[in-house]
């Protein structure tokens, strides 16, 4: 082979590198957003595979709740990583049967420190990524932890302790998710009031509902409706990234299938979300995409585009 030859195939080879790394270091900057589900109480395997199967595309978040006094099951831990998802933990500070929330007073005196330490250690021997969503809510009023009911400072004193327990116990693979409601409620308690600081804070979650006509507040409400005013909110004033961390739709008042449709359309154009948790639990009314219904065929439909990931390339 002559050096001509050679010259070429090594200039070729590394144009063709160099292209490729240009390529792989574009699509990190490029806007996507990260699958996720609330698919039950305990998340398992075979239900995270049901909704690839349902849906086509694999949750790249799950979601799972756990109260206060107690740790994520290791059997929930072990079943979501090995089916190549990530947790989300909605971590509550009361006692879900009594409904009461923790001593205040008593956490930040460090009564509960042995509880924290632990759970944080067993969050840290996950050594993945884990999201915890500390006391969701608390521009509502229906939590006992809402700001409106313990003072906007009371809340974030205990939001910046359970971290800085956590930074403590060097848990890094720990990702703070500071999880609001879609409006404020009374509409005094805004969740400005509650922030606890870019410090603290990884990601912004919003949740909300179309509650449809099953209550007698409530009416048909788009997913633009529900989320643009608070999206655009927190996209011009904050620079965390943003996850909807609880949203679905009722059937009741309206044609559900295109209300998913419209709000798989507009999650896209909302360019700042990075991830979304589908409720796909029938719980107050029928939030699930139930098997061979219209709105099941329009949601498989809308994830099939590559914009909705179910995993981040390293």
């Amino acid at each position: 082979m002559s050096r001509l030859i050679i010259i070429s195939t090594v200039i070729v080879a590394a144009l063709i590198a160099g292209a490729y790394f240009i390529s792989t270091a574009a699509s990190e900057k490029d806007p996507y957003c990260l699958t996720g589900a609330f698919i039950g109480d305990k998340p398992t395997t075979a239900l995270i595979r049901d909704f690839k199967n349902s849906y086509g595309k694999q949750p790249y978040f799950v979601m799972t709740f756990v109260d206060w006094g107690r740790y994520v099951d290791k059997d929930i831990i072990k079943d979501v990583y090995s089916a190549g998802s990530v947790l989300m933990v909605t971590w509550e500070p009361w006692d879900a049967q009594t409904k009461e929330l923790i001593d205040y007073e008593a956490l930040m005196k460090g009564k509960y420190d042995p509880y924290i330490e632990e759970f944080a250690s067993r969050i840290k021997a996950v050594d993945k990524d884990v999201y915890i969503r500390f006391a969701h809510e608390m521009n509502g009023d229906w939590y006992p932890w809402s700001a409106a009911k313990i003072g906007a400072y009371r809340y974030i004193a205990m939001y910046k302790y359970m971290k800085d327990a956590f930074d403590r116990a060097e848990a890094r693979n720990a990702r703070w998710v500071f999880s609001i409601n879609w409006e404020d409620v009374p509409a005094g308690n805004s969740f400005e009031s509650a922030y606890p600081g870019g410090t603290y804070v990884d990601y912004f979650g919003i949740d909300g509902y179309n509650w449809g006509d099953t209550q007698s507040w409530s009416k048909w409400m788009t997913f633009e409706q529900l989320f643009k005013k608070r999206y655009d909110e927190i996209a011009s004033t904050f620079e965390a990234p943003i996850i909807i961390t609880e949203f679905g739709s009722t059937s009741h008042g309206g044609n559900k299938a295109r209300w998913i449709r419209d709000a798989m359309s507009n999650m896209k154009k909302m360019c700042r979300i990075r991830g979304f948790i589908l409720f796909n639990v029938n719980k107050e009314t029928d939030w699930g995409f139930a098997a061979g219904s219209e709105c099941e065929k329009d949601l498989q439909k809308a994830l099939a585009d590559a914009y909705f990931k179910h995993f981040i390339r390293p």
